[in-house]
């Protein structure tokens, strides 16, 4: 099958007939592509049918950024150089755009990350992000514009945020505790609501962000590894680190805080312990 044959299948009814002549045009759009990323090894068949479903009736095809588009297509299938080099291109350069443009709270840091989960993570039965670029535009642009979209989404969030769920974790009753433990539960809910938020601040921006990925956008490890570049057995011993790290936190801060004996603290973090993969995603959802 000729290069023109696999474009041509994969382009959508309304485009029949729109490119014609495509062969010569295509061939010299993956000798741009191939040159720009000579070690990451497509198939060009599939690259040029990733390509047409992503063509519109205005598409000019000779304008298109091809060695952008077989770098971001690399990525769609999760290739670890295509991955690294998206971070080191395209990612790197993006602080530069926020820089007195981040709202209070949120750290350049945080926008890279959660633009990795956007762009590489699939959410539900939809495609990661990353396989919506079309190549119309660079595609360093077109990251740093989803970048500043995700800082404005951040400061409206922010402004329309009234109340938090972080006592979630206490309010649920826990069978066989007594009526005391149900009373230290009540009498410091606030304390702990608090204590927590200190020892959530107290990981790194890494470690809170495995934890949401996990807890509130319910990704896999293995889509987490994908991210992290990094096998899910990893991911999960990051993810027992990062639990057990915050535990021991939260009640460091909750004994600096109450007056209570340490077995009184350790039946309330005992039962803590019990609730936490119920009710992590409940405590995560204030950024």
């Amino acid at each position: 099958m000729s290069l023109s044959e696999s474009f041509t299948r994969s382009l959508a009814p309304e485009l029949e007939g729109r490119f014609p002549d495509a062969e010569e045009t295509l061939t010299q759009l993956l000798t741009t592509a191939r040159a720009a990323w000579p070690t990451l090894e497509l198939d060009e068949a599939a690259f040029l049918e990733h390509l047409a479903q992503r063509l519109t009736p205005d598409t000019a095809l000779a304008t298109l950024h091809a060695a952008d588009l077989w770098l971001a297509f690399a990525c769609v299938l999760g290739d670890p150089a295509a991955l690294r080099a998206f971070d080191q291109t395209v990612l790197a350069r993006v602080p530069s755009v926020l820089q007195g443009n981040l709202p209070a709270g949120l750290s350049a840091d945080d926008v890279l990350q959660a633009l990795r989960l956007k762009l590489f993570v699939r959410q539900s039965d939809a495609p990661p992000a990353i396989a919506t670029y079309s190549g119309r535009g660079a595609l360093l642009h077109w990251v740093r514009a989803a970048a500043v979209r995700l800082t404005q989404d951040h400061a409206r969030a922010r402004k329309l945020e009234h109340v938090t769920d972080d006592d979630a974790l206490l309010e649920t009753p826990v069978l066989s505790q007594g009526a005391e433990l149900n009373f230290l539960k009540n009498r410091f809910a606030p304390d702990f609501k608090l204590a927590f938020q200190e020892a959530l601040q107290t990981l790194s921006a890494r470690d809170q962000n495995l934890l949401r990925l996990y807890y509130l956008e319910g990704s896999s490890p293995e889509e987490i590894g994908r991210v992290y570049q990094t096998h899910r057995t990893t991911v999960w011993r990051w993810l027992t680190q990062c639990r057990e790290a915050l535990l021991a936190q939260t009640r460091v801060m909750l004994a600096a805080r109450t007056k209570v004996s340490d077995a009184e603290v350790s039946s309330l973090m005992n039962a803590v312990h019990s609730q936490l993969d119920v009710s992590l995603s409940r405590m995560l959802k204030k950024p």
